[in-house]
Order: C-alpha cells, then structure tokens, then sequence
C-alpha cells in the first residue's frame, strides 16, 4: 500500500469521525438519545466504509507452495527388450521408481515409453519394432524448455533409427541416469551386417551383392556364408578369420533370370557358443525387369541442368539418359525410335530437323527453357502455348500446385528453393493443360505455369519455363542430405512423360517389398470422370497370402489429397491385392512381399558401452536401482523450492464491506425509528 493511499485513509477516518459525531456530540444533553455513541459508531462505520470504497486501496496477499523437481522415466518398449528377455526387470523397475513415496515427495514423476515414437507411459508391451533413443532428446527439450529435469533412461542402448544418439544428449539441459537392462555379457556373435543390393535389376543381367559380416571375437575361424533363392544355393564362399580380423565384406555377382520380384536369403555358418543366431541369417529382393525406359536429352550447348538430368534419370535403374548436342546428331541415321523421351534443353532453329523427326513418329518432349531459348521459333513450333519475346531476364521461385493431377506427385517442399531464369514476357496457353508450379517473382505468387504438361491424342508433351534447375537438386541434398526426394519428383515427371498409356483415374503408389518392421503405406489417388480428385469416394484394398490364402478387406483413409491404408501389421509373406471404389466398376491390382526381417532381433546383448557414455554420473545397473534412488533424494541439488505467490487485490472486490455499510446504516435506522428519533 502506498504513502499517498495510507494517507487518504487517515484523512478519511478523521472526516469520516467528525461526521458521525457532529449529530449526536454536539447536540445538548438532554437531547441526546441514551445510546448515542453506538449509534455515532454505526454511522462511523457506514461512512468510513463508503471512503474506503472510494479511496479502492489494493491489498496484498502472499501464497507459499512448495515445487517439486520434475523427474522423467523414459522406458524403453522396443521388441529387442523382450528378445533380451528383459521385459519383466523393466516392468519392476518402473514399478519400483513411480511407487517409491519418499521419490513422490521430493519430485513430481513424469513417465514416458518410446520406440517407434515417444508418448506417455500408460502400459508396456514390447511390440515396438524399432527403436529411436534420439528422439527423446528433442522432445524433453520441446516439453521442459530451459528446465533442467534429470532424467531417467532404462534401455538395453540398442537403436535401430534415429541419429546417434550419444551426441543427442550432450545437448540435453539435465543429468542423465542410464539403467542399462537386457545381457551385457559378450557372448560370440557372427551376424550379416549390413546387406547392400540395387532395387532393380534387367531380365538376364547380372546384379551384384555385397554383404558386410562382423563379429565380436578375436580367434581364427573358418566360416561359410551361402546365398539362396529357395532350396537352391545359387553363390557359396569360405571366410577365413585371423585373430585380427572382425568383419568381412563378400561381393556376390548374381542372375536376374526371370521377371518380378525375385527373394534371396543371405546365410553365414553360426557358432557353437552363439546365443543369437537370428542376426545370422538376412533376407533381401529385387525386382527384375524385362525393359528399360531410354531418354535423349539434347541440347546446343552444355550446361550443368543436363547432367542433374542424367542423375535424377538414372537414380532409377529402369531408365536410361544420353546427352548429345544437336550439332553433333546426324538425323538421318539417329534411331530416334529407341527413345520414350527426348528432353529438349534451350531450343533454337537448331533443332529444327529434330523436331521434324519428333512430331513424325509422334515422341514425347520434355522442353526446358531458358536465357538461350529462341521464343520465336518456339512459338512457331507449337501451338499449345505462347510466350511474349523480350530481352529481359527474370527470376521465377516455384510454387507447388497441390491441385495437379495429371498424375500422382509427392508432396515435394520447394520452401526456399533457388530461382530459376528465363526470359521475362508474359505466357498464354491454349487446350488442355495442367500446371505443376506457378511462378513467384518478387515475393508474389502468381497464376503463371513454371512447368506444365499438355496430352492431347495420346502425346505427352511438357514445359519448363526457366534454366538452372541443378540447384534445385543440390538444395534438395542440402536440406535432406540426399537427394531422393527430388530424383523421385524429377521420375515421375520423366515417367509420365515417357509413358504412352491413357491416364487412369484410379494410380497406386507401392513399392515391390518392404522389410518386416518397416512402415508400409499404400498411397492411392482416385479421379472423376472429369479427371478431377475426388475425395468423397470409399476406396478399399482386398489382400491375400499367397502361402495361407488368408484374405482381409481394409478401407483407405484420406490423407493430405490422397488416400492411405497402413499394413505395418502384416506378417512376412507375399501378398496380392486389388484396390477397388465403392459403387465403381473401377479396381487395379498388383502384389507386394514382405521380408521376414525383424531389426530388433539383430542384438546379441545390450549396448552397456554407448549407455555409460551418456550418463553424467555412472551407469546404473537393475540392482542398483536402491542406490539411484537413495542418491537422488538425499541430492541437495534436487531439493524442492519453495515459492511465494503475491497478489494484490482492490479492496473494491470485498464483497463483505458493502454489506457491512448496508448493515451499518440499517441498524441505526432502525434503533433511530424505535426510539422515536427523526
């Protein structure tokens, strides 16, 4: 309460005073009533009150509580657990951390299970097929930013996704108490490390396999390593170890002799002593392919855009690219006909006979344009677009259309994405076309195409409004660290391009095989007959083992402009299925396998080495939960704080004073009245 407020108060209570004295003490004494002064008092109350209404000081209250630190359990629920046959021990121990009262007293205990994910702890089942340890890490720090909470780990420390997560926690704000869990003890282990192999291969070629063998033993040894396609070993090699070796890389050549996909299994001789052997054996497929998509990518001149072409072509091993310059192409002998493509790179007069020989057998075209594009060749070539001629040059920023549906793209983000440079003049098109990116000059986005695709009687025809496009490739691989996205939306364009198919309104996107534990989503896209995307229809997906003929029926989900099913739950095994839609004489089907090969299956014993090496103290082993405990509660740096809470409140708010005034003023009325007083 301030000065000023302490003094008005005063000021009031001696006015308030005055008045309330001045109808009764100064009236003479026969006058008075008996009991004057209570009535003086109740008046005094009545007024004094009212002045404090109107003065409104604030008084302050002040709250103490007591908070607690908080500790996080983050338990491991991945299936390597359960493997370790240590499933019950972490069952106890988290009963043993969040039933301890004298720890519910000192911290406020927040428990949490991951695997695949990271979520709160409701029960433990260790079915999780992967294990991700960095995530915990970057989601503590969104949950508890810039609190330091310690932090409990009970994990066997083997991760199957994720980055490592040894340098994750070196820039988490808290201590870190690893229990490790599972057998730490080294028993001999040979196990296929790593298995390298291409997705495709072509109907009687070779493929090569390169399989990468470890072990944790220090002897000489001999070992076998045989690969089989069903009962039959198809490649067989002796490894030979010395005391110094512990790891070895086989290369495999193989023949790709009939088509579809095409299940290999990879086997090395186990150990009398080894307690793992699942880790021993590892499964693997390729698809094989009795034809190859060829692309001729032509130009007057040689530029980084045609090699970025050629790498995000061949990034599919069905597909084929050769650059060759126009000046160098004898037409007359050039077999234009093995080409399903030609890409068309900054056209001039130059590629007039070309283009002759293109629009006779009718070939697709992919044109890309740029600062050495002649327009007005161009616009005279063609007739389903027109650009105004200019001498200026302009950036163009892309922007996806999600609303292309010629056929499927992945939702690929050019957030950021480098500009490319053509020509400035504006574009006008005619018949059917469809707009894969607009333009955005100057921050703006607009309606102008930057790449669109024209069909008409069966050709396929596309435009890109701008040169550079490497650097799209080289962001990509900057953001990602790879550059798959980009060379899968690049295919598709090259795909759909060099396809000579009518489009379907029903498009599946599906790999071949999966490995046991891995996602596995069927994407879907269903049109109108309008070829517009409609996202009111029921599409379902109708399954068979092949082996146990075992069928499901499961309904897709609409997701992002496309539609979903997840058949994470399947068994290892081949399927085929047909996806149909609900009242349409509409359906396409196609078959997938699923490798029998379970990552969490591949430890031997728990990682105690990379567990130690995140803890700020020492690494904790179940028998020594006791300790853990006791440490944390008798920790002076964990002691509970207590905190005080000031308020301040209006006087005006107390409710209570205004019925004193009333009450107040009430009763001297009526005392007045019963005496008879005016």
């Amino acid at each position: 309460m301030t000065g000023i407020t302490v003094f008005y108060l005063l000021l009031a209570f001696v006015g308030t005073l005055a008045l309330a004295l001045i109808p009764y003490f100064f009236r003479q004494k026969s006058k008075r009533p008996k009991n004057w002064i209570g009535l003086a008092l109740l008046r005094f109350i009545a007024l004094f009150g009212t002045a404090i209404l109107l003065i409104n000081p604030k008084i302050e209250t002040t709250d103490y509580s007591i908070e607690k630190k908080r500790l996080v359990l983050a338990v491991d629920n991945s299936a390597s657990i359960q493997d370790l046959q240590a499933d019950s021990t972490v069952k106890r121990l988290v009963q043993q951390f969040k039933g301890n009262s004298k720890l519910n007293e000192r911290f406020s205990i927040e428990a949490f299970s991951f695997g695949n994910k990271f979520q709160q702890l409701d029960s433990l089942n260790f079915d999780e097929k992967q294990t991700n340890l960095s995530q915990i890490s970057s989601n503590l720090k969104q949950l508890y930013r810039g609190q330091e909470t310690p932090l409990i780990l009970i994990s066997d420390g083997n991760q199957t996704l994720g980055a490592d997560y040894e340098y994750e926690f070196k820039s988490l704000n808290s201590d870190i108490f690893p229990v490790v869990v599972g057998d730490t003890t080294q028993y001999p282990d040979y196990k296929i490390d790593q298995l390298n192999v291409n997705q495709y291969a072509f109907l009687d070629n070779k493929f090569p396999v390169e399989i990468f063998v470890n072990r944790n033993q220090n002897d000489a040894a001999q070992k076998s390593i045989d690969i089989k396609k069903g009962n039959r070993t198809v490649f067989s090699k002796s490894l030979d170890f010395d005391e110094n070796q512990r790891s070895a890389v086989v290369k495999a050549i193989l023949s790709a002799n009939s088509v579809g996909v095409q299940t290999y299994q990879v086997e090395i001789e186990a150990s009398a002593e080894e307690k793992n052997i699942k880790n021993n054996t590892r499964r693997f497929a390729i698809e094989v392919i009795d034809e190859q998509t060829k692309v001729l990518i032509a130009s007057s001149f040689l530029h980084p855009d045609l090699g970025s072409f050629k790498k995000s072509i061949e990034s599919n091993k069905q597909r084929q690219a050769e650059i060759k310059l126009v000046k160098n192409l004898n037409i007359d002998q050039l077999d234009l006909g093995k080409y399903q493509l030609i890409i068309r790179y900054q056209p001039t007069r130059g590629f007039k006979k070309l283009d002759d020989q293109i629009k006779k057998l009718g070939l697709n075209t992919f044109s890309i344009q740029g600062l050495q594009t002649d327009y007005t060749y161009e616009n005279n070539r063609q007739d389903w677009y027109q650009k105004e001629i200019s001498n200026q040059e302009e950036d163009y920023f892309p922007v996806l259309n999600s609303g292309y549906n010629a056929f499927q793209i992945n939702e690929f983000n050019f957030d950021n994405f480098p500009p490319l440079k053509d020509q400035f003049g504006s574009i006008t098109f005619k018949g059917k076309n469809q707009v894969m990116l607009f333009q955005k000059v100057n921050g703006i986005e607009t309606e102008t195409p930057l790449l669109a695709t024209h069909e008409i009687n069966k050709r396929r025809d596309a435009v890109l409004f701008g040169e550079n496009s490497w650097r799209w490739r080289a962001e990509s691989f900057r953001k990602e660290g790879n550059f798959e996205s980009y060379d899968e939306f690049f295919g598709k364009i090259t795909q759909y391009l060099a396809s000579d198919k009518s489009r379907n309104r029903l498009t599946l996107d599906y790999k071949s095989f999966y490995n046991s534990g891995e996602k596995i989503i069927l994407r879907a896209r269903y049109f109108d007959k309008n070829y517009q995307f409609d996202p009111r229809a029921n599409l379902y997906i109708q399954t068979q083992n092949k082996e146990t003929s075992e069928k499901k029926r499961i309904p897709f989900v609409l997701k992002n402009k496309r539609y979903e099913v997840d058949l994470s739950n399947f068994e290892a095994g081949e399927y085929k299925f047909t996806v149909g839609v609900k009242n349409e004489q509409l359906n396409k089907s196609g078959s997938f396998t699923i490798l029998d090969f379970e990552v969490e299956k591949q430890f031997s014993n728990a990682n105690q080495k990379k567990m130690a090496a995140i803890a700020s103290e020492k690494l904790f082993f179940p028998d020594e939960i006791k300790t853990l405990i006791k440490n944390l509660i008798e920790s002076e740096k964990y002691r509970p704080v207590q905190k005080a809470n000031t308020k301040k409140a209006p006087l005006i708010d107390w409710i209570h004073l205004l019925f004193i005034i009333i009450g107040a003023l009430a009763f001297e009325w009526f005392i007045r009245k019963y005496n008879g007083l005016t």
